[in-house]
């Protein structure tokens, strides 16, 4: 169990408003992803997608390693985040588009 220290000084994992992230509401359960819509000191605020239903807002989301959720079961009900899997492919696009606007550059010269 983490000392008072560690659950003291942890602090969340960065995320921005638009990232995409792993929603799970509680453990055990399948992980959805979700949108954050806004970001507080210790928690997200997320839009949880839902097959067949749209999506639902999850206030209050604390990351999935956060020592002091083991201080509270009504943390837990919340739910828990974590980073989704980033597509390789997205670096490898980004790369791409970065030479053609290089070359469009060097043609209007």
């Amino acid at each position: 169990m983490p000392g008072t220290d560690e659950k003291v000084n942890w602090k969340m994992p960065a995320a921005s408003v638009g990232d995409t992230v792993l929603y799970q509401s509680h453990e055990g359960s399948d992980q959805v992803m979700a949108f954050v819509i806004k970001v507080g000191q210790d928690t997200l605020t997320l839009w949880a997608l839902s097959p067949g239903y749209g999506g639902v807002e999850k206030p209050s989301v604390r990351h999935r390693d956060d020592p002091r959720l083991d201080d509270s079961t009504e943390w837990r009900r919340f739910g828990t985040w974590t980073y989704a899997p980033r597509d390789p492919r997205v670096a490898q696009l980004s790369e791409r588009v970065a030479m053609l606007e290089q070359k469009l550059r060097g043609n209007k010269q």
